[in-house]
């Protein structure tokens, strides 16, 4: 039973259709939308069990991504990148450091390995994307130091629905507490957590080198604090912002026109991005 402690309780909220994990011919990274001049790279990874297309597609067979978002911003890159579920050979770990791999493979054959980086994430890609640019971050060894540059050229992340380092993971620490020195500790389940709060505690480290926005379900807002729609003036301020969408946790990532609510909200903040990232390229 994988991420017990992740996410709050959503007793009482409509049931969302489950995505089947995805094949294996259909993890990597997939072109969406090549731009018509692009000035930067939108990377979208979707959650746990999830499909780097099915997760981001309305029932009507809008996918934002693809659909959308290109009309909006027609000097993008837009890419989604699809990954299987944990395994005790796959782990976290190694496939957070697969998104840095395939990323920096694609911008390196594309001389554009110093294009701007926007993350968009959803749940458990919060996480996986937190590990991936903590990784980034420290590699030392010279025959891969290039990989550093996904790091370097990461200028925001849109978390959607991820866990953070708060009172619901609580538990989870005190799990880890509990079972360390017993047979737990060498459980899947114990170093699914493991890592999944070393992760969130390592990333404030580098966090402050890119704007960030959270997105809430609008449930996450019941028994929390955060001023609703506490948006900065600018997305590039390198400040946490944070909006909520009304939608359930898989339905906050699939918006079926242009004129959703939710979509519009998402919008503003990356077209905002885009254009002070271009004019930062420009000059």
């Amino acid at each position: 039973m994988p991420w017990p402690w992740c996410f709050p309780s959503r007793q009482g909220q409509p049931k969302t259709t489950k995505t089947s994990p995805p094949p294996s011919d259909e993890t990597g990274l997939k072109l969406l939308y090549d731009g018509l001049a692009p000035k930067v790279d939108i990377v979208a990874v979707h959650g746990l069990g999830g499909h780097r297309e099915n997760s981001w597609t309305a029932a009507n067979g809008v996918n934002w991504l693809r659909d959308l978002l290109p009309s909006d911003m027609l000097n993008t890159r837009v890419l989604s990148w699809g990954y299987s579920v944990p395994t005790r050979e796959n782990s976290q770990q190694k496939i957070s450091e697969q998104l840095v791999y395939d990323l920096w493979k694609l911008r390196s054959s594309t001389y554009t390995a110093n294009r701007p980086i926007i993350f968009i994430a959803h749940s458990l890609g919060g996480p996986l994307v937190k590990s991936a640019l903590l990784y980034a971050d420290s590699v030392q060894e010279p025959h891969v130091l290039d990989v550093r540059s996904i790091k370097s050229s990461t200028h925001g992340v849109i978390f959607m629905g991820t866990p953070e380092l708060d009172s619901r993971l609580l538990g989870l620490q005190s799990y880890l507490a509990t079972a360390r020195d017993s047979e737990q500790e060498s459980s899947d389940i114990y170093k699914e957590a493991q890592w999944l709060v070393t992760t969130l505690q390592s990333y404030p480290s580098i966090s402050q080198e890119f704007w960030s926005l959270f997105v809430h379900e609008r449930s996450d807002f019941m028994s929390t604090n955060i001023t609703l729609d506490q948006t900065a003036s600018s997305p590039l301020q390198k400040s946490l912002s944070h909006i909520c969408i009304q939608a359930d946790h898989g339905g906050m990532i699939k918006f079926e026109s242009s004129l959703d609510e939710g979509y519009l909200k998402i919008k503003e903040h990356l077209v905002c991005a885009a254009e002070v990232l271009e004019q930062e390229t420009d000059t």
